[in-house]
């Protein structure tokens, strides 16, 4: 123990004596080591720690896998029932709901708030093993009519509309009009979904919807059995859906399933992200240590006398090794405290980023901090770097006691130049991989920041509104009279150019889809009628939305309440199913499954779209005129969007003062949070891009630096026997070009051959992106120069008699 103290004692003492080197050192470390916190408490939260459920790693997602739709969307009511009946590899299958509109008027003793609404299966709580907080959750016979007018509030829910108030359960409140029995509250962090704050039975699913084999409504959740691995389910569950397909050709015809687990579910389409931006700050964290370690050879080099003094009187490897150990341990855990700091600060901006990409489960961003797991993440990251860079001094001890004594400055021997050469291109390698990647990264970037997403996002603002059931319907007469004045007080309010209305969010799908076919195609086999989304609009959406007529008319106000209803479609509609015919006037057949459909002729056709997002090319689209009791308010004004709130508010106000107005937001702003993935992760490449340039630029000034006054004496005796100036440059300049060459040509080809990695990341960018590759190079090549130069000009200005004098 006292050796222990005596050399702690002794790298104190050695640290204070040089404060350059320690504050270099202990600042270069923090950078490395706190963006490798950061990120790793993000990897963590998303990617390693389990969900707060029971066993969650046995969850799993199960959805339909429609062939019009790529990926997977919910399944049918009628699907749900035989999947839970015919399956054999899970112990139970539960499902929720969140169909439009997926909020509800809640109001209970003076208080009216808008609430995101869930429809839960009596089993959905067991299976996810979620306790209350008080009360009960839901069972099986909460789950049949006459008894399912319970509610499960979440934690939040109960804490921002009753104040936590231990009596609410009991409590009767009224949603969209009705009464109901506040049952239980869940834990904090056990909402599922995260956004839900009101669960109620799903029986509450209206009658056409659970008898319907067309409208996917039903989100299925399954928990795997003890044994039954997840191939054995997705075995078992296409057997069953290939089942189905046979039974009902007319709708499940190619219709497969989808498995996922929950946890996968959650974390969307974060995971390649995250995983590029942990591999980027592990390399960063690599130049850093590169950078100490040449700082650390320097102190060792300029200490090999004091080391040799030590060793002649006795000291083994192991002795000194102990003592440099604790000199880089104190080091590192001075850098390590302050990167946690730096991590500290940092986690609050990567949540807010998180939060706005869409997919992700918003209470695991939220949960994303510092934690045990990840504070000793950052110990271990420490401790190994340290017991790394405390042999470093131990192995440049001379094995010759005699050359390590001998006064006078040896110069630089060839081996001590080849290690300080290599450590030169592998900064610099590391450096290329960081910043090819980046650069490919925010090149795709760009490309999708000048796709044009087919509307004017430019002052128009939306917000949305759901009018309480059931005193409103979809489509219904008190419905459409609502909107309609609604849009014609906003319309005419100063500032406002135009109003208009939809069923969803601007670059977000509809949700509704429908099977068609259009009149005068060749007939079709069961289950392969073509699929469209469809969106139901004011007449005055396109006019609002900058969507321009390409032919036909527009809707009006007497089509909102036309029976026989119209069609306009978008171009994308058009090409595909309407080519080598003129839209305007062909009829499109809805309801094509049922004994009569619907005939509906198109009256015109509007420009595309993105409203699957900007990353995805348009689809095929129907619009109706029509309101339902959710709808998305859209209003172009002439001056700043913001200013137009108070006026839709009092608008909205006038006609019911109890209605509650939420999601107010921009256009630009929806734009903006559907790039927020793509956003985050090019601006944090960007970052640590720059950090490893500038930390790679310091470490090779730095090892020059050293490497030129190691050799001054060399230097003084070629330009005394008549090397010149230029002669001087060159040489130094070559032989450094040599690494730095070496460095990119080995960087570049890592960095080519792990691109394929980053596909999930990119937009219309090629992994080994050419151009990236050169601005790569060239911008090393660049800072390689920059950081040579001053030594190298040190190097030609040297005197050969200063040079000379000391021997």
């Amino acid at each position: 123990m006292q050796t222990v103290l005596r050399d702690i004692r002794y790298a104190v003492r050695q640290i204070r004596k040089s404060p350059g080197f320690t504050f270099t050192a202990v600042v270069t470390l923090a950078l490395g080591i706190g963006a490798n916190t950061a990120i790793f408490s993000v990897v963590y939260r998303l990617l390693l720690e389990s969900l707060p459920f029971h066993d969650a790693a046995r969850i799993v997602s199960i959805f339909e896998t429609p062939p019009q739709v790529p990926g997977g969307i919910e399944a049918t009511y009628p699907d749900y029932q035989d999947w839970r009946t015919q399956q054999k590899s899970f112990e139970e299958l539960a499902a929720y709901s969140t169909l439009n509109p997926d909020t509800v008027s809640l109001a209970t003793s003076g208080l009216s708030a808008q609430v995101h609404r869930v429809l839960a299966s009596g089993n959905f709580f067991s299976l996810l093993g979620a306790t209350p907080q008080i009360g009960r959750t839901f069972s099986a016979e909460d789950d049949t009519p006459g008894a399912n007018h319970v509610a499960v509030l979440s934690a939040g829910a109960w804490q921002q509309y009753f104040g936590r108030d231990p009596g609410v359960v009991g409590r009767r409140v009224d949603i969209n009009g009705a009464s109901y029995t506040i049952i239980g509250v869940l834990q904090p962090g056990a909402a599922f979904p995260a956004q839900g704050e009101v669960w109620l039975p799903l029986s509450l699913l209206d009658q056409p919807t659970q008898s319907s084999r067309v409208w996917h409504s039903v989100n299925v959740i399954g928990r795997l059995r003890p044994g039954a691995e997840l191939a054995d389910a997705k075995a078992d569950m296409q057997t069953i859906a290939a089942r189905l397909a046979s039974a009902y050709p007319a709708t499940n015809r190619n219709v497969g399933v989808l498995l996922t687990p929950l946890h996968e579910q959650l974390v969307g389409a974060l995971r390649p992200a995250v995983l590029s931006l942990m591999g980027s700050v592990v390399l960063v964290l690599l130049i850093a240590c590169a950078n100490v370690a040449s700082l650390l050879m320097v102190r060792a080099t300029a200490n090999r006398r004091e080391v040799a003094v030590r060793q002649a009187l006795g000291a083994d490897r192991i002795r000194l090794f102990s003592q440099f150990l604790a000199q880089t341990l104190i080091l590192c855990l001075l850098g390590g405290a302050l990167g946690t700091i730096l991590a500290a600060f940092a986690l609050p901006l990567l949540r807010v980023a998180l939060a706005h990409t869409a997919g992700v489960d918003l209470s695991m961003v939220q949960s994303i901090q510092l934690s045990i797991p990840v504070l000793l993440f950052t110990l271990g990251t420490c401790t190994l770097t340290a017991i790394l860079f405390g042999l470093l001094p131990v192995l440049k001890t001379s094995t010759c006691l005699a050359d390590s004594l001998r006064p006078g400055d040896r110069g630089s021997t060839g081996r001590q130049g080849l290690s300080r050469g290599l450590l030169i291109a592998g900064e610099i390698a590391i450096a290329v991989v960081v910043l090819f990647l980046s650069t490919v990264v925010i090149r795709s970037f760009q490309k999708l920041l000048a796709v044009d997403p087919g509307f004017r996002t430019d002052h128009l603002l939306s917000l949305e509104i759901t009018l309480p059931e059931p005193h409103y319907s979809d489509n219904g007469p008190e419905t459409n009279r609502f909107f309609e004045q609604l849009l014609d007080r906003i319309a005419q309010s100063p500032g406002v150019l135009s109003a208009g209305s939809t069923t969803q969010l601007p670059l977000a799908p509809s949700k509704v889809m429908t099977r068609f076919l259009v009149e005068g195609a060749p007939p079709l086999a069961p289950g392969a009628f073509p699929g469209a989304q469809i969106r139901f609009v004011s007449p005055a959406f396109f006019h609002t939305m900058g969507l321009g007529l390409q032919q036909g008319r527009l809707f009006e106000q007497k089509d909102i309440n036309d029976p026989t209803g119209f069609f306009i479609v978008n171009q994308a509609f058009a090409q595909r199913y309407l080519a080598g015919r003129r839209p305007v006037g062909a009829n499109i057949f809805l309801g094509v499954l049922s004994p009569q459909p619907a005939k509906i002729p198109v009256i015109g056709v509007v420009s595309n779209a993105h409203d699957l997002g900007v990353q995805t090319d348009p689809q095929p689209e129907i619009y109706l005129p029509g309101f339902g009791v959710h709808e998305v308010l859209l209003v172009r004004t002439v001056l700043d969007p913001s200013a137009a709130v108070p006026l839709v508010l009092n608008a909205v106000h006038q006609l019911d003062p109890s209605l509650p107005v939420y999601h107010v937001q921009t256009v630009e702003e929806v734009l903006s949070d559907s790039l927020a993935r793509q956003r985050m992760t090019a601006t944090l490449l960007g970052i640590f891009s720059l950090v490893a340039l500038s930390l790679a630029a310091v470490g090779i000034y730095g090892v020059l630096a050293y490497a030129i006054t190691q050799r001054t004496r060399e230097i003084g005796v070629r330009m005394a026997v008549g090397a010149k100036r230029e002669d001087i440059l060159r040489m130094v300049l070559s032989q450094t070009a040599k690494f730095a060459l070496t460095g990119i040509g080995v960087g570049l080809a890592v960095a080519l051959s792990s691109a394929h990695l980053l596909n999930a990341l990119l937009f219309k960018t090629s992994a080994a992106d050419p151009l990236s590759a050169c601005l790569t190079a060239g911008i090393l090549l660049v800072i390689a120069a920059l950081a040579v130069s001053l030594p190298a000009r040190k190097a030609a200005s040297v005197s050969p008699t200063e040079a000379l004098r000391a021997e």
